[in-house]
């Protein structure tokens, strides 16, 4: 392995560890001061320039529905400048969500973040979450 390369594997594994943290510490535990240090000032999420203040309020909603959010890293791939990750996320409803009042179900669904990082900072977030596969097990006449 070449020095060039090696340099490209460090960045990517840094990339995939970049994404593993914020996952765990920022979804998981709450810490929205780390969003600072983990996304560009005019990061972009699905195309709409959002800053780190977007991972924020998404992360306030979320939390505020759901306790005991988990997250498990069901894979994880980088190339280049992105990092994909598949992702399962589980919580209890303990709030109101998409309307539907807290069942205090404990709820799971799965998810793809692709993000560019470029200089140790996410620039970009294309995501696909399975939230309908949540609200699915949210809803009252399920059992």
């Amino acid at each position: 392995m070449t020095g060039t390369a090696g340099t490209a594997v460090d960045v990517q594994e840094a990339n995939k560890a970049l994404a593993r943290r914020w996952l765990e510490e920022g979804w998981c535990r709450g810490d929205l001061d780390l969003a600072s240090s983990v996304f560009a000032p005019d990061f972009m999420l699905r195309g709409r320039r959002v800053g780190p203040d977007g991972p924020r309020h998404s992360i306030r909603r979320i939390r505020s529905a759901f306790a005991g959010l988990t997250i498990n890293v069901d894979v994880q791939v980088a190339e280049g400048d992105l990092v994909v990750t598949h992702f399962t996320a589980r919580g209890e409803h303990v709030g109101e969500y998409r309307g539907i009042p807290p069942t205090g179900r404990t709820v799971a669904a799965s998810g793809v973040q692709v993000w560019t990082v470029r200089d140790g900072l996410v620039v970009d977030d294309l995501n696909v979450f399975d939230e309908w596969a949540m609200v699915e097990q949210l809803r009252a006449d399920r059992v």
